[in-house]
């Protein structure tokens, strides 16, 4: 049994996710045997994405011809020419996009409507940047992952809108701001479009990292923030390890008796995921 267990209080679903989920099992109970889709993974994480296909709910990555039933956008959203195809469909359309990042969206569009080139600062195979990138002007928008991507030269505009996906860390968006902030004959427009509460929990995992001999950051391995919240805390403490669920530790083979454990998890991971791991530490040897 571990010394002593420090859990983050900003662990888990954020409400964007928590709403997609519920609306999700609503439809699906209100649907049963229905036809009831997602537009790509509902949210990143395999063990919720799992049960919800296994009370109906399939995965899509494109809208067919005549095709019917209900289609939930995801909570990462779509490209808005995906939105376009939904519309011009006889399919019912939940749209359950996070809030946050429809912000992200509606920023890039005014910013390009305004005639801003735009640069996203995140990842560019990520769900969420695809989706906004499609809101700018085919050539007036470029994702860069960090600074050391930004080239200023080679922007063909001295009107900059920046961005940001919404579950970096900040400093990664500052960091560019800052940058076209030297250049006097840049006119420069920055929109923080980061998520508050991923922000919260990337602060609140690092302070705890610092503090354990073991860090556990929870959620699933295609979930952007939760690699995000792990790097953090792996960059002050080595022994971080992201894990999906607690068989994920005892696989590990390695004993926390007389250990000062950390547990944190991303925005898309489930109370009852974050029970299961806390419980089977205490279990532990």
């Amino acid at each position: 049994m571990p010394k002593k267990l420090i859990i983050s209080d900003s662990a888990g679903v954020c409400f964007g996710v928590e709403k997609a989920i519920t609306t999700a099992e609503e439809v699906l109970n209100e649907n049963e045997n229905k036809n009831v889709k997602s537009f790509g993974p509902l949210i990143h994480n395999p063990q919720v994405v799992n049960i919800l296909q296994d009370k109906g709910l399939s995965v899509v990555d494109e809208i067919k011809k005549n095709e019917k039933g209900t289609i939930i956008i995801r909570a990462h959203g779509i490209p808005n020419y995906q939105e376009k195809d939904l519309e011009d469909s006889d399919v019912n359309v939940i749209d359950m996009t996070c809030p946050i990042v429809k912000k992200l969206q509606f920023a890039v569009k005014y910013l390009s409507d305004n005639e801003y080139f735009v640069v996203i600062v995140g990842n560019s195979k990520h769900p969420e940047v695809i989706g906004a990138k499609s809101y700018g002007r085919k050539d007036d928008v470029i994702v860069i992952k960090d600074k050391n991507e930004l080239k200023v030269e080679s922007i063909p505009s001295k009107k900059i809108g920046i961005v940001a996906q919404t579950t970096i860390p900040k400093e990664l968006f500052w960091d560019v701001v800052e940058i076209f902030k030297l250049f006097k004959e840049y006119k420069v427009k920055a929109i923080d479009t980061l998520c508050d509460d991923i922000n919260n929990k990337q602060i609140e995992s690092k302070e705890i990292a610092k503090d354990v001999d073991i860090m556990f950051v929870i959620g699933g391995k295609n979930s952007s923030n939760t690699k995000e919240i792990a790097d953090i805390c792996k960059y002050v403490n080595k022994n971080t390890y992201q894990i999906e669920t607690f068989k994920e530790i005892e696989d590990l083979n390695m004993s926390l008796e007389n250990k000062v454990v950390g547990i944190t998890a991303g925005a898309s991971t489930p109370p009852w995921l974050i029970k299961q791991t806390i419980d089977g530490v205490l279990q532990s040897g």
